[in-house]
Formats: structure tokens, C-alpha cells, sequence
């Protein structure tokens, strides 16, 4: 797994619940031991018409990265999950859409740590 790759993941919901299959963006990796590999992903929907929050893209290459539907990364929706809730990788973001992503990323979270 690297950055910018697309992974088929049991990405949970906020209820932390129940999760679903879904297509998610690699942010990062963290290796706490051979065992114990995290990543953190973030959220990606085919629901373009959904109501717009801070950070999301509408991904302009999507199906060069191995999606099946014109989608929208959700930056709003990050999870660290373990890497054995990966079930394989499916694409990778183009460099224009992974462009759009990272400058999305810093306008949403700039205002965390004021």
C-alpha cells in the first residue's frame, strides 16, 4: 500500500457499528510492528449528488484509477484501520486528482490547529 492508491476496504461508518466495502484513498501507513500494520484512508462515494462537506473532490480521473463510477474522495471521512481489513487495491489516483486531494486536504484541516 502507498499514497495516492485506491484499496477496497470494510470502511466503518460513524456509528463504528457496522462497515461496508467500499473504495477508500491510502493517506498513510504505520507500521507499530511486522504484525501490527495500519493505514489510514479516506472515504470514497459514488453518491456525487450527496450534500458537499468540507474536503470533498469530485475525482475528474476515475476511471483510470479503477473506479466504476464517476466518484468523490471524502476527505471528511479519514479511518485508521489494520491492513487485514484491506482486501486488495484497485487503482491509483491520478496525478491531477491526487493533486486536487492533497490542496483539499490542507483548506479542510487548516482550521483544526488554529
Amino acid at each position: 500500500m502507498k499514497l495516492g492508491e485506491i484499496a477496497l476496504v470494510r470502511f466503518p461508518f460513524t456509528d463504528l457499528a457496522t462497515a461496508k466495502k467500499r473504495p477508500a484513498l491510502v493517506l498513510a501507513r504505520t507500521m507499530r510492528s511486522p504484525r501490527n500494520r495500519l493505514a489510514t484512508v479516506a472515504m470514497i462515494t459514488s453518491q456525487v449528488e450527496a450534500l458537499k462537506l468540507d474536503g470533498d473532490v469530485l475525482l475528474a480521473d476515475w476511471k483510470a484509477a479503477g473506479l466504476l463510477h464517476p466518484s468523490l474522495l471524502r476527505l471528511a471521512k479519514i479511518a485508521t484501520i489494520d491492513e487485514h481489513l484491506i482486501d486488495k487495491t484497485i487503482g491509483r489516483l491520478s496525478a491531477r486528482d491526487l493533486k486536487a486531494a492533497r490542496q483539499a486536504f490542507r483548506r479542510a484541516f487548516a482550521t483544526w490547529l488554529r
